[in-house]
Parts: C-alpha cells; sequence; structure tokens
C-alpha cells in the first residue's frame, strides 16, 4: 500500500512521475524589484522568502499566492507575476557571446506577464517560455500566459507604446506552431495533443486587465476560436477537454440531491468564490452527516470508466469544501481553503483520503477494489 502524510501547502499527484534534476548554481541572475501580499522564493526546498531586493539563482521556483512578484533579470528579461501564479526557472546561462547564452523558464499556473530583454547579454532568439502545453519562441516580445489546474494555456501578445504589435511569438506543441504578431492576438492550447487555436485579435482590452478570470471565464472570441476548432476537427469521440464548459450549470445543482445520478463536472466548474472560509462547527458536522448517509454509493461515469465514492460526490462538496471531478478517467481532489490541495488518482486505484482541516475531519473512499492508496492530509496553521 502506498502512504502519504501531508502537511501545509500540498500539491500531489499519483501519476507517473517526471523527475527532474538539476544544480542551483550560486550566481544571482536577478532580483525581485517589486513584491506584494504573499509570496515565495523556493530554493533547495527551503523558502527564502518575497523581499524586494532579493537575488534570484538558477532552479529557484517562484509562486505568489494573495500577492503579487515581478523579477528582473540580467537582460532586463521582466516576470511578472500575478496572484495564485507558479514559474521556475530552468536555465539562464549568460556567455560573452550573446548568441550561446540561453534562458528557459516553465510557467506552470496562473497568470504572469513576460517581456524580453535588451538582446545584449542573451539573443532573444535564445529565451524560451513554456507552459504545461505550448512552447513559446520569442522573437523581442511582450505578451502574458494564462495557464488553468490542468494545464490549458491562453498566451497573449501585448502591444509596445505606440500600440502596436511588441513582436512575434510562436506557439508550438506536438500538433502544430501557430504565429502570434499582431497587439492583444491570442490562441488558446488545451492540450499537447491538441492544436493551438487559430490566432484571434481580443477587443476592448488593456494589459492590467488580463488575469486569472480569464482562466475561469476565457475572452468571447477565444470561445469562439475553440468551437471552430472542434467543428473543424469533426471528431465524434469527444474528450473532456472538447467540452464547452461554459453551457453546463453543474454550480447550480445540488450535489446532494443528484448523487446518485451521472453528473458532468470539471476543474473548470469550480467557485473560486464559493469557499467558506468561516464555518460553523455544527453546520460541517450536519453537512458531514447528510454526505456520509445520502452519498455512500455517490458514482460518476466519465472518461470511459466508473468512479465509485464514498464520503463525497462528484462536483463541491461543501463539508469538506472539496471540488472532485473526473477527466480522461483519472479522479481529481481539488480544496483551495487556507493552502491548496490538490489529488489527482490515476484510473483503476482505490484506496481513501482521511483529511484533517481547520473545520473539518473526514474520509473519502475510491474505487471499488483492495485500497492500494492511503492519503493522510493533515493541514493547519
Amino acid at each position: 500500500m502506498q502512504s502519504f502524510n501531508l502537511h501545509k501547502k500540498i500539491r500531489l499527484r499519483i501519476l507517473n512521475f517526471l523527475l527532474l534534476s538539476g544544480v542551483a548554481f550560486g550566481n544571482p541572475i536577478g532580483d525581485i524589484v517589486e513584491s506584494t501580499g504573499v509570496g515565495s522564493i523556493t530554493r533547495n526546498s527551503e523558502d527564502v522568502g518575497n523581499n524586494v531586493g532579493l537575488e534570484v539563482l538558477l532552479k529557484d521556483e517562484a509562486r505568489t499566492q494573495q500577492g503579487r512578484m515581478k523579477i528582473v533579470f540580467l537582460d532586463n528579461e521582466v516576470l511578472d507575476m500575478t496572484e495564485g501564479t507558479y514559474a521556475y526557472i530552468d536555465e539562464a546561462y549568460y556567455d560573452p557571446n550573446p548568441n550561446l547564452s540561453r534562458m528557459s523558464i516553465r510557467m506552470v499556473q496562473g497568470t504572469a506577464r513576460f517581456t524580453s530583454g535588451q538582446g545584449l547579454r542573451i539573443n532573444k532568439a535564445n529565451v524560451d517560455v513554456s507552459t504545461p502545453t505550448a512552447q513559446i519562441t520569442i522573437k523581442g516580445t511582450d505578451f502574458t500566459t494564462s495557464i488553468d489546474e490542468i494545464g490549458r494555456s491562453l498566451i497573449i501578445l501585448l502591444p509596445d507604446e505606440d500600440g502596436n504589435a511588441s513582436g512575434i511569438i510562436e506557439v508550438s506543441n506536438n500538433m502544430g506552431t501557430i504565429t502570434l504578431d499582431e497587439a492583444y492576438q491570442a490562441t488558446m492550447v488545451s492540450s499537447l495533443d491538441t492544436s493551438p487555436t487559430s490566432p484571434v485579435t481580443l477587443a476592448n482590452i488593456t494589459p492590467g486587465m488580463i488575469d486569472n478570470m480569464f482562466i475561469v471565464n476565457p475572452p468571447s472570441e477565444v470561445r469562439q476560436a475553440m468551437d471552430d476548432q472542434r467543428a473543424d476537427e469533426q471528431n465524434d469521440d469527444q474528450g473532456i477537454l472538447d467540452v464547452d464548459f461554459l453551457e453546463f450549470n453543474e454550480l447550480e445543482q445540488d450535489a446532494l440531491a443528484d448523487s446518485e445520478e451521472d453528473l458532468e463536472f470539471s476543474e473548470l466548474d469550480i467557485d473560486m468564490l464559493g469557499v467558506d472560509f468561516l464555518t460553523d462547527l455544527l453546520d460541517v458536522i450536519d453537512d458531514l452527516t447528510k454526505t456520509t448517509v445520502s452519498l455512500k454509493d455517490a458514482q460518476a461515469d466519465s472518461g470511459g470508466g466508473t468512479v465509485t465514492l464514498k464520503g463525497a460526490a462528484i462536483g463541491f462538496n461543501s463539508d469538506s469544501q472539496y471540488n472532485i471531478f473526473v477527466q480522461d478517467g483519472d479522479l481529481y481532489f481539488y480544496r483551495n481553503v487556507n493552502g491548496l490541495i490538490e489529488i489527482v488518482v490515476a484510473n483503476g486505484n482505490s484506496g481513501y483520503i482521511n483529511t484533517t482541516v481547520e473545520g473539518y475531519s473526514g474520509r473519502i473512499d475510491f474505487g471499488t477494489g483492495d485500497p492500494t492508496i492511503e492519503i493522510i492530509i493533515n493541514q493547519s496553521n
């Protein structure tokens, strides 16, 4: 049996792990020039703070929570991160010959703006920015990336001071490449094996309007491009990434009343404003009792397989504050109250999650076979 104990901020994927190794070099490659609210630089698994003036090193991990952070690198590349954003600095090599220098940054989640530098220390063509679903090649550019929890990436090219395109970027993945060369031109990339949507130009926006709401509710031009892409593919065997989640109203449904029905719920249906941070203990106990009794055999059919839950239901669970959904047969547990908990259980696994957090303590069983996974979460301030 696999056993996991997790404390405070948690991000766990029970899938095939890809381990990336690297050495944190001592020479600074930039520093923090602006920082507000809650955020951190993690170095060698240690939090070294987010104070203005803090030097940034290779292999650092930059995170914002309820805050923002701006990092300026040695060639005046700028990484400007909004709330709830994660980024990893994979590579930063400065050679006397700018053509031999390189920089690579992985955008993992959230919304950030990247501005390429002067090109005096790193040729702009040697600066790569990637997301979970796309690789971005830069040709002297200012752009934003907005990335949701499952890796879908919205990339927007920003204008220069005169309102013209700030440059050109190429957005690529396994299925092809598209070019953005107009101000506020955008593309959505849903997965590594789904082509980037055709470029569309967004109207009536400014850089300051681009934040994580673009993940939850993409601009109408982007939604239309996604619809057109699905129509062109004419694929009868649609996957979850091909579904227009704006057509569904799962958040208006009573999860307890519908627990015996097949529910269509995904991460895009999570109501970030619906989290109850100040729960009444008696209400929690009452909801937990109802959940345990009413949802004993709650099931959801999605992704080609049947997932059995006990102690919770697909959708938002008011007692535990977990959002639960199925994608491609895998079972997702998502909770973001005073710290992030994200658990992905690969299709076919059985086990349980014991969660003890402020305002809730309970157990959720998943799968029908003998338990092979045991997850124990203790989260405290």
